[in-house]
């Protein structure tokens, strides 16, 4: 009997789901709104993965019993408790058996590496980290990573206290005064900092100003440059500490970037967070995810069934995942160049 694994992703934007053979063909995919249980409630959550997992078993002509490992990386797996609920949960679903649930970022960072172990910097509205060493072992910053390295949203906080310094003085003058002034339509930074003190810069608001500060350091703004600057270093120190804690800094492992933050315009952070990381990890290297994080999903139910992820797999999961729209780097896929 064919053995099938279920795999699901699900963000606060989208929830994937995909569904692979025992040799990494991948036969289905399907995609559904995003949900986390702990801020859209357990309900929303769960109907995101069944609605996901649906079309992705039809493409796939597979029956539910049909699956031998469901492997779930969802977003809100933080806490040890919200582990074993999320799992109750998943379980209930019915879409599989056994069920096994990870943060998103897991497997968001085993389907960026050739490896089975690595670490990942997830930066997109928000940001998170994770390390998975050779033996399995993982660590994962959570509610560690400080708040102004959450991706989009603390690069326009930034961007809004840098305004209002170099407003009184305390930082040069910047492009990002008049660009975010146009932004929020609004005539004077009194006004932005007025509007601010009020709240009305919410999550969505302020994640809107991260593509103005990319865009300025490419212009060569010394304030905005100094921003970028600032968030690789941070990033750079979470993975460099997360690699020290398993003993991984002298090894080769590729650090996987993954997020519409890497995606912005410029090489600036991406240098140097490759600078920093290698004054501690002198063999890593930075690369851009290969797969959609659903991918790593399948590669992690597969590894869970006792299968070798071996090149013939490998071919497998490439050659379905080209047809089916599953890869995010075509082409120069080291992301130092």
């Amino acid at each position: 009997m064919a053995q099938y694994v279920l795999g699901v992703d699900q963000g606060h934007s989208e929830t994937r789901a995909a569904v692979c053979d025992g040799r990494g063909n991948i036969l289905g995919v399907g995609k559904a709104f995003g949900a986390c249980h702990s801020v859209h409630g357990m309900a929303a959550a769960m109907q995101a993965i069944r609605e996901a997992t649906q079309p992705a078993l039809e493409q796939a002509e597979v029956q539910s019993r049909d699956i031998a490992y469901l492997f779930c990386g969802l977003t809100g797996a933080d806490w040890p408790d919200e582990y074993e609920l999320l799992q109750a949960n998943a379980s209930e679903l019915g879409l599989g058996s056994p069920v096994r649930v990870s943060n998103d970022t897991i497997v968001a960072l085993r389907g960026g590496t050739s490896a089975s172990f690595g670490a990942v910097v997830i930066a997109g509205t928000g940001a998170n980290c994770a390390i998975r060493s050779p033996k399995g072992e993982e660590f994962i910053y959570h509610y560690y990573h400080d708040h102004d390295l959450q991706g989009g949203i603390a690069l326009g906080r930034r961007a809004l206290k840098a305004i209002y310094r170099a407003e009184t003085g305390r930082e040069p003058p910047t492009l990002l005064t008049a660009r975010v002034l146009d932004l929020f339509e609004l005539g004077s930074v009194d006004a932005l900092l007025r509007a601010d003190s009020a709240g009305r810069f919410g999550l969505d608001e302020t994640r809107r100003i991260a593509p103005l500060v990319f865009q300025a350091a490419c212009e060569g703004d010394q304030v905005a440059c100094h921003i970028v600057k600032a968030l690789g270093e941070g990033l750079a120190e979470l993975v460099t500490a997360g690699l020290k804690r398993f003993d991984m800094a002298g090894l080769e492992v590729e650090v996987v970037l993954s997020g519409n933050i890497f995606k912005a315009p410029g090489r600036l952070l991406q240098e140097v967070m490759s600078a920093a990381i290698h004054m501690a990890a002198p063999r890593a290297r930075l690369v851009n995810a290969r797969y959609e994080p659903v991918v790593g999903a399948l590669l992690l139910g597969l590894e869970e069934l006792g299968v070798a992820i071996d090149e013939g797999v490998k071919r497998n999961v490439e050659t379905s995942s080209r047809r089916l729209g599953l890869i995010r780097e075509l082409e120069n896929n080291d992301a130092r160049r």
